[in-house]
């Protein structure tokens, strides 16, 4: 039988704060169930197995990226937006580590609604692409090139990386962001001048 008062909800958002606490890889429905002072079969009643509860860790996770991303760039337009979008996607990663990792693994979920979800995260960026007039393919590609940066530098940094300079990451993180901001700009110029 269900403890009383537990809901899905409640279940996902134990799972969430367990997960930033303790790590993705300690995750475990028992010890979920233990924190919750539950049966593990209690948790069944509401979710289908691990695998279900990660996945609506994972819409969480997204929506929390994708409302950071949103903030980030209300009311600014061009590099104003380029790099505030870059910042709060770089805050997110190394203070939601955990859910970042879920956020970058959700086909491993096979789940079409999560993977449609994840896709999102674009949304904002392709949106600041487009301010400097770039479409279609082009805009396609920017958005890969800016994101590959953006987790490329995450990834490095957050394994140990970029240690043997004592030159600032945050210096170099904004050097990169303001090569693709040159790119782009350059890349309006070209499209200007060919009107």
């Amino acid at each position: 039988m269900a403890k009383k008062g537990l809901t899905k909800d409640i279940i996902i958002h134990a799972a969430l704060f367990q997960i930033e606490e303790n790590g993705l890889s300690a995750f475990s429905l028992r010890n979920l169930a233990s924190v919750l002072e539950i049966q593990v079969s209690s948790l069944y009643n509401h979710i289908q197995g691990q695998n279900d509860l990660l996945a609506e860790v994972g819409f969480c996770a997204v929506h929390m990226l994708t409302e950071l991303e949103e903030a980030a760039i209300k009311d600014k337009q061009r590099d104003e937006a380029l790099f505030a979008l870059a910042d709060a996607y770089r805050l997110f990663a190394k203070e939601h580590t955990e859910l970042y990792r879920i956020i970058m693994g959700v086909h491993t979920f096979h789940i079409p609604l999560l993977e449609s979800a994840a896709e999102k995260i674009a949304e904002p960026i392709l949106r600041v692409i487009s301010d400097y007039g770039v479409e279609g393919e082009m805009q396609i590609h920017y958005q890969r090139m800016l994101r590959s940066v953006m987790h490329g530098f995450f990834s490095h940094e957050n394994s140990g990386g970029f240690s043997v300079s004592s030159i600032s990451k945050d210096t170099s993180y904004r050097f990169s962001i303001r090569c693709i901001a040159a790119q782009l700009n350059a890349e309006e110029d070209a499209l200007n001048a060919s009107r």
